[in-house]
């Protein structure tokens, strides 16, 4: 399977250097994450990715609102309205996994011009574990309203491994690499394609036994942009399939066309089945 690895890499980097990868039509990178998604179900179990014990795949869709309003003396109210969605369908087949993952984030306020936020990633990936490590490829696309960019579309593959296990908790890490298409905002939107390096971390823990806390991190990196993210958020179960969710989420983007930073905390329900 190391072989298979290295040899998509070598695609991977060829396709970078010949501008291949600049061919990608928005459409046709949808279909293939989602094929990427679903075509590990032929396949085969227990593993790096969190599942439950009596079946092979976990699927969490997640609504969270929050709606502040605060006035000072002598001024209008300020309200500030922010909503997150995720859906994520992870299963195990053996040592075979795959992952389909879709956020919305978008977050207005009415007395700030300029400061709304909204953001919408897709990503499938799969991956093949060896022991504790595991390999992985993914594909994903981005959109961020508050960015220099119009979109973000990236081809990785790399190297995970299961960190920490027990009981209670468990922690994995990943190093990745690949090739990003970025399309600019600003007239003339130019395009280009950039060489990246991603490091990533997941953390779940089981603080209480209807309490959960879970804790995402990525960071990718290459010469044209930057990108740091952070996800936590604490569940309580309410129901067997239904719990009770907040979560803060933060990104950062470093570009030469601008940089940006957005936070984003809600209160919400979480679905599992």
């Amino acid at each position: 399977m190391l072989r298979t690895f290295f040899r998509a890499y070598n695609i991977i980097s060829t396709a970078s250097q010949n501008g291949a990868f600049m061919a990608f039509h928005i459409q046709k990178i949808m279909t293939i994450m989602l094929g990427l998604s679903l075509s590990a179900t032929s396949f085969a179990a227990e593993s790096l990715i969190k599942i439950s014990k009596d079946k092979d795949y976990n699927l969490d869709v997640n609504l969270s609102y929050l709606l502040n309003t605060t006035q000072s003396s002598g001024t209008a109210s300020d309200t500030k309205q922010s909503f997150a969605g995720n859906i994520d369908y992870k299963r195990m087949i053996g040592d075979w996994g795959s992952e389909f993952k879709a956020s919305a984030i978008n977050s207005s306020d009415s007395n700030s011009n300029g400061t709304n936020i909204e953001q919408y990633l897709a990503f499938g990936k799969m991956t093949h574990s060896e022991g504790s490590y595991y390999e992985f490829g993914k594909l994903q696309w981005e959109k961020d309203l508050s960015s220099a960019f119009d979109y973000q579309t990236s081809l990785t593959a790399g190297l995970g491994k299961e960190l920490y296990r027990d009981d209670v908790q468990f922690l994995t890490g990943e190093l990745g690499a690949g090739v990003r298409y970025d399309v600019e905002r600003a007239p003339p939107q130019r395009t280009s394609t950039d060489a990246i390096g991603t490091v990533a971390a997941h953390y779940e823990r089981q603080l209480l036994p209807t309490t959960r806390f879970t804790q995402d991190l990525g960071f990718d990196y290459g010469s044209l942009s930057n990108t740091i993210r952070s996800r936590s958020a604490v569940s309580v179960m309410m129901t067997e399939k239904l719990s009770g969710q907040v979560s803060f989420d933060y990104k950062k983007i470093n570009a030469g066309g601008g940089n940006s930073r957005t936070t984003l905390t809600a209160v919400g329900l979480k679905y599992s089945y």
